[in-house]
């Protein structure tokens, strides 16, 4: 046998194990899990639309699906004291993401989902190990793998069902392929993440400018005809989409209270800043990033891969609405300032990184048990990560170009 042959059988084989491994954590996440404890609410307005549509025909913007929602999660329609109203509220070609799942019934897809959010956090860490070339000790690795899971935001995500683990692993993904130079896959992976715009409204757009600066011609082809191709799809099969998406996400205030971390920021921990601040800090910020982009709008090297991060961590400080379970899209920001460590300090360091993962996952978890009212997190929550990696990438901001 050839050590081709070897290899390819070594690789039928791993996969084997991991089909293996997937199915049996479905099976066991079915009966010890979904149908035991609630949950999986952020996906109940994307499930109910997929099945609406695919076997009814109806619009999943509409008032009726919403209402399934409603009573999915509540045992009876939403009241308008802030409780969730199930808007589908996604570009239309996010339903492409649950029909395979729309032909189970609930506890089925939220089983598999559960198991799907899983490997797509542990894929976003491993998309940023190789982004970021670090090739931490195995026990390290391993540590960081199960740390992602379990850590809050994580967490959160997984317990929620929430859409953000597969955007975060489309964006991990993308910016690994954009460094293999893998540029078709990178514009493919980058659209396909646009199903969550709250995590992709600033990191898809410049990938595109810098993708034409850099001739990257590929890469900018790539995402410009994805994109072409998800919305002329969702044109077809709901030609008012955008309207529907967009009154959803008009009314979303009217039912949520805490904005992004720099609204909470001049709101509630400093109200004495008010809105000017708010615009102004935005402001600066959007200033900042765009002028960090233009440095590096040559290629890619040191500048290129420090700006990313920083784009990653601005988003969620920024968005007008977003969610700690967004936060999982910072994975490779984290990743990256490890990295950093690693390479600066060799070994040594390494320790130091499994303290921080250690304190990051008991403070936040006691963050949350100390300020938690009912079951509905409250405002500390949103503060920590975003602003803990923009001090880190500070302090670590490359002086060079390359």
């Amino acid at each position: 046998m050839s050590a081709k042959q070897r290899f390819d059988r070594r690789q039928w084989m791993l996969l084997s194990l991991l089909g293996i491994a997937l199915i049996g954590n479905t099976v066991v996440t079915y009966y010890y899990f979904t149908i035991r404890v609630p949950g999986g609410n952020d996906s109940i307005p994307r499930y109910y639309g997929a099945r609406a549509w695919l076997f009814e025909g109806l619009s999943p913007y509409s008032q009726a699906v919403g209402e399934r929602g409603q009573i999915a999660i509540y045992g009876r329609l939403a009241n308008d004291s802030g409780e969730d109203k199930a808007h589908f509220a996604y570009p239309f070609y996010a339903i492409f993401f649950y029909i395979p799942l729309a032909w189970l019934d609930w506890n089925w897809a939220r089983a598999v989902g559960t198991v799907c959010t899983e490997a797509a956090l542990a894929a976003t860490a491993l998309f940023s190990f190789r982004f970021n070339r670090w090739s931490p000790p195995a026990w390290l690795a391993a540590a960081t793998l199960l740390w992602t899971l379990m850590f809050y935001h994580g967490a959160r995500t997984i317990i929620l069902w929430q859409f953000a683990a597969v955007s975060a692993v489309l964006i991990a993904g993308g910016l690994w392929a954009i460094h293999e130079r893998r540029d078709v896959l990178a514009g493919i992976t980058l659209a396909l993440a646009t199903a969550k715009p709250q995590m992709t409204f600033i990191i898809v757009p410049l990938i595109g400018l810098w993708s034409l600066s850099a001739r990257r011609w590929r890469l900018a082809i790539s995402l410009l005809g994805s994109m072409i191709v998800l919305c002329g799809l969702s044109f077809i099969f709901a030609p008012d989409w955008v309207a529907m998406m967009l009154r959803q996400i008009e009314s979303y205030g009217s039912y949520t209270d805490i904005g992004s971390p720099i609204n909470t920021l001049t709101r509630i921990v400093f109200p004495f800043l008010g809105q000017p601040v708010e615009w102004l800090l935005n402001l600066l910020l959007a200033g900042w990033l765009a002028w960090e982009w233009w440095q590096a709008r040559l290629g890619e090297g040191k500048r290129f891969d420090w700006v990313v991060m920083l784009t990653l961590v601005i988003t969620n400080l920024v968005a007008l609405r977003t969610a700690t379970t967004n936060y999982v899209m910072m994975t490779p920001t984290l990743v990256y300032l490890f990295a950093r460590a690693a390479n600066r300090w060799g070994g040594r360091a390494y320790i130091w990184i499994a303290a921080v993962e250690a304190v990051m996952f008991a403070g936040l978890w006691v963050l949350f048990a100390v300020t938690v009212k009912g079951r509905i997190e409250q405002w500390p929550m949103y503060l920590p990560l975003p602003l803990g990696l923009l001090a880190g990438l500070i302090a670590c901001r490359p002086r060079s170009l390359a």
